[in-house]
């Protein structure tokens, strides 16, 4: 196993293992660009090296938008 297993409320995903573990333990993430929302707090579906997909079938370009792990007291 890695040194990272877990993902904390708030984290940004960056890495690949970021996106696996997102989407592995379906994670509730916000997607975001230049500070504004794109979609509903959602799970991530699928993830490659640029894009990650969302549970609804929406794509994102990795390197355009960021993507950050749903935290209660920080929904926009």
């Amino acid at each position: 196993m890695s040194n990272q297993t877990t993902l904390a409320p708030g984290q940004e995903l960056i890495t690949d293992k970021d996106f696996e573990l997102a989407v592995k333990h379906k994670l509730d993430v916000i997607v975001t660009q230049n500070g504004i929302r794109q979609r509903p707090i959602t799970t991530l579906s699928g993830y490659n090296v640029t894009t990650a997909t969302l549970s609804d079938g929406k794509r994102f370009l990795r390197s355009a938008n960021k993507f950050h792990l749903y935290e209660e007291n920080s929904a926009k």
